[in-house]
């Protein structure tokens, strides 16, 4: 170690310090008028905190399972959403069906050994980059309408216990500041985005309930293709997995009426293809 140096030349920055300035940082792309690319900016937040990702997750409340999801804003890598679609792990994922009713932040640890399922889950979130550690912090400030804010983070177990212990509100606060981005982001007018037939059919089907390999099967197209075609689909809706995309559509209309009707739902298929 180089004697003679200033103390506060290594010292890390004060919590509170980095709480405030990205607190700002929020606020800022909140009010912004220009069209910025708001996961990307709200990364460099996230770690500026000495966080690994955020995700907020807006729901609408008394809808069907298929619809309830009103929009998301996350830092996870696109693999993982791929991911976490394609293996349908939103019906074990403890995070939202516990965050549904729940009306107090909740450590991930309190939940991740409620079942081998839900340990196999959360394994495979480790693996892809989520976070050893999170914190999800519901918000239930809207009468129809709730939304779930997930911190995670990379840090040993016992800086997380401080973090999470001394600078709660901050982490609240955060997850405020969050919500109202998503919030301002999440409003997606149908003309702003055109798919294509087959984008918009591999979102019907997916939106009856059909897995990749149904809809393959039914659309007479490889199980590869149609994957391309939500992949990009979700991509254009600028959203954070299939079951959202499908959500978006089905608000703005992109996905007509008659393709979530009718007693041969081959008919919509059927239809020439762009």
């Amino acid at each position: 170690m180089v004697s003679g140096m200033p103390d506060d030349i290594s010292a890390p920055p004060d919590p509170a310090r980095r709480f405030n300035a990205a607190a700002g940082k929020l606020a800022e792309l909140a009010l912004a008028e220009e069209t910025l690319d708001v996961p990307e900016a709200l990364r460099g937040v996230v770690k500026d905190i000495g966080l690994k990702h955020a995700a907020c997750l807006r729901f609408a409340i008394n809808m069907s399972d298929d619809v309830t999801l009103l929009s998301a804003l996350t830092t996870y890598s696109k693999d993982w959403q791929t991911r976490y679609f394609l293996r349908r792990y939103h019906t074990i994922d403890p995070v939202v069906l516990i965050g549904r009713s729940a009306s107090h932040p909740f450590d991930w640890r309190e939940i991740r050994n409620s079942s081998p399922e839900v340990r196999a889950f959360f394994a495979d979130a480790g693996q892809h980059g989520v976070g050893a550690n999170g914190i999800t912090i519901p918000l239930r400030n809207r009468r129809d309408r709730f939304t779930l804010v997930s911190l995670s983070s990379d840090v040993a177990e016992g800086e997380w216990d401080r973090l999470t212990r001394e600078h709660m509100a901050n982490l609240q606060l955060v997850a405020v500041l969050i919500d109202y981005l998503a919030d301002k982001i999440s409003r997606l007018p149908a003309h702003q985005v055109s798919l294509s037939k087959r984008e918009e059919q591999s979102l019907a089907w997916a939106a009856r309930g059909k897995t990749v390999r149904e809809t393959a099967d039914i659309m007479d197209v490889g199980y590869g293709s149609v994957r391309t075609y939500l992949d990009a689909a979700r991509s254009k809706l600028k959203c954070a997995n299939v079951t959202h995309a499908v959500a978006v559509a089905i608000a703005v209309g992109i996905i007509p009426p008659q393709a979530l009707k009718g007693t041969d739902p081959r008919e919509y298929s059927e239809v020439s293809a762009a």
